[in-house]
């Protein structure tokens, strides 16, 4: 029975779709219902929300995750041998019936109770009815959501769809992750997508001081959130599907706007970077032996780097700090001639430890720059920093370290969490922030799954995983296998997404809860959709977003004159000047 009050809920110029049905082989439970389609009904497909409405005016919501159409025929063969046998184009004596049937999993009812479906007319569910039954009207009613995209309904409606800011950012649950093949996943693009909503919905609209720190890993991916896509602006199809988008979500399309690249030095370019960006927009920084002692075994693998080598480091730092050698040059001299002083056959060992300890440390020392040029200063290099204690409210700041080796990036990733982290644990800095939202491409390799790799930086990720939400730092983490990062950060993230995903990838024990048909559309979802977990939705559904607003980093090309501009700048400013802006001092364009 249709009420005044549940009419709402319903999509009713699509009519009735099908009826419910409780049979002795597939009952109706309190988890699932099933139900037969209309024959008129051609729209109807994997992933719709549905509404069904019993006798009482209880409305139950319900998202199809198996389709199946079934024959009033007993095999394969008796269909063959009506067909004349095996004549497609013959007409059998008689036509066998056939129906569609339909599972789904409940999400709940008007009325609040756990009991299974009644015999219901089922409609598809308006987006009101959507929003009620995912939940989404309680906290967009707290103005507490964050639209991530579009959920599509089989009639052809479409929904924001909003998840809990509180579930997102803390304090409740936070961080998100995304998996999918690469270039058909379009794992990147999402998450820029949801940067912008969340600076949109949560910086602008009410007031929360956020800041995002992005790790770029490989190539130009995200090195243009400053350069608007030109793509958006087109007459195609998903060109005005997306605006459509975006204006369904009150979200304005434009490009990030405080953008700001860091990279390692570079001597050996005009750029003065090691960064694929040549538009001299991009800021140098370079360490201090100083700086980097207390992250510098992350440089080597265990073989290089064990418990004797950490030790005999152990005492070279406290010399370091007693005689406040701070740079690279001073230190390689005071080892030099501790090693020399080391010859004579008398002593055996340096500070209690073995000579051939201390020498294999010194040589490990000295192959730095050789294998991590750009982040050790040396010789006339002046130190500058990644200055992020200057991130502010509306903020990205982009540390582009795709040009260096596996581990330099995990020298770079370990000292900047580490640093951001006290930054919001101290509150300093020019602003003092909510949130700090860190945005990590290639997450497996940083943390990937099983004890192959308990570095420190591991063991920090999974920390922030799970305490971050109190903390303030919220994980954005991409990779193309979710079975390849370790449990404990994925398993702590609130929102999940999935794109496109390969057969071999979907046998792994973490895909367990999704059912076969779910699998099978997963492997063949287009670009743009993904299916989403979220902690406050009792079931997956799938979604899709708009092009993002910046341009996709590989689908930039920068302008002859913006490449002469950049190394014309950066001739102009010479190496002291171009680490001025990373000191905290203003330079004009």
């Amino acid at each position: 029975m249709i009420t005044e009050e549940n009419a709402r809920y319903l999509n009713l110029l699509e009519n009735v779709i099908g009826k419910t049905v409780s049979t002795k082989t597939y009952p109706s439970t309190t988890a699932e219902f099933h139900f037969w389609i209309s024959h008129d009904a051609n729209n109807v497909e994997l992933g719709n929300l549905m509404a069904c409405v019993d006798e009482d005016g209880v409305i139950t919501f319900g998202i199809i995750v198996s389709m199946q159409s079934v024959m009033n025929t007993d095999d394969f063969l008796m269909d063959y041998i009506s067909h004349d046998f095996g004549t497609p184009e013959a007409e059998p004596p008689t036509k066998p019936e056939e129906v569609m049937l339909a599972k789904c999993e409940t999400i709940g009812n008007t009325i609040g109770k756990v009991r299974p479906v009644h015999r219901s007319d089922v409609y598809f569910a308006s987006p009101d009815g959507i929003e009620y039954a995912l939940g989404m009207d309680q906290y967009k009613g707290e103005d507490k959501g964050i639209p991530i995209g579009v959920f599509e309904n089989g009639d052809g409606e479409m929904t924001s769809l909003i998840i809990d800011e509180s579930f997102v950012m803390g304090p409740e649950g936070a961080h998100l992750n995304v998996s999918g093949i690469s270039g058909l996943a379009t794992k990147t693009s999402v998450v820029e997508f949801i940067l912008k909503s969340i600076f949109t919905y949560c910086a602008e609209q009410r007031g929360r001081k956020i800041g995002v720190v992005v790790f770029n890993v490989k190539g130009k991916d995200l090195l243009y959130f400053d350069k608007p896509n030109p793509a958006l602006w087109g007459n195609d199809t998903l060109a005005v599907r997306s605006r459509k988008m975006y204006d369904i979500m009150g979200i304005d399309p434009e490009p990030f706007s405080n953008v700001r690249i860091f990279a390692p030095f570079d001597r050996k370019s005009a750029a003065r970077v090691i960064s694929n960006r040549k538009d001299g927009k991009v800021e140098p920084f370079i360490w201090s032996i100083g700086e980097i002692q207390d992250n510098i075994n992350v440089l080597f693998d265990r073989m290089a780097w064990d418990d004797a080598i950490e030790a005999v480091w152990v005492d070279i730092q406290a010399v370091l700090e007693k005689q406040d050698i701070d740079d690279y040059d001073s230190l390689m001299a005071w080892l030099a001639e501790e090693r020399r002083a080391t010859y004579d056959p008398r002593h055996t060992n340096w500070h209690g430890h073995p000579k051939h300890i201390f020498y294999k440390t010194v040589k490990n020392l000295s192959g730095l720059p050789l294998f991590y040029d750009g982040l050790i200063a040396m010789g006339q290099d002046k130190p500058v920093d990644i200055p992020v204690e200057q991130l502010k409210n509306g903020d990205i700041f982009v540390i582009d370290m795709q040009g260096i080796n596996e581990r330099g990036q995990r020298l770079i990733f370990n000292k900047v969490i580490r640093r951001l982290e006290e930054l919001l644990e101290t509150r300093k800095g020019e602003a003092h922030l909510d949130n700090i939202i860190v945005f990590v491409d290639e997450l497996n390799k940083f943390a990937p799954r099983g004890d192959a790799f308990a570095s420190s930086i591991k063991t920090d990720l999974i920390h922030l995983a799970a305490r971050g939400r109190s903390l303030g730092v919220t994980l954005f983490g991409i990779e193309q296998f979710a079975s390849e990062v370790d449990k404990q950060i994925v398993d702590n993230a609130a929102t999940l997404m999935y794109g496109r995903t390969g057969y071999a990838e979907l046998k792994d024990e973490i895909y367990g809860w999704l059912s076969p048909e779910l699998k099978a559309r997963l492997s063949t979802v287009p670009r743009g959709t993904l299916l989403l977990k979220h902690a406050k939705f009792t079931q997956p559904l799938f979604f899709t977003f708009p092009l993002p607003a910046c341009v996709p980093g590989d689908l930039y090309i920068p302008s002859e004159d913006e490449v002469l501009e950049g190394d014309s700048l950066q001739d102009d400013l010479g190496a002291e000047t171009a680490f001025a802006r990373s000191e905290g001092r203003e330079i004009e364009f």
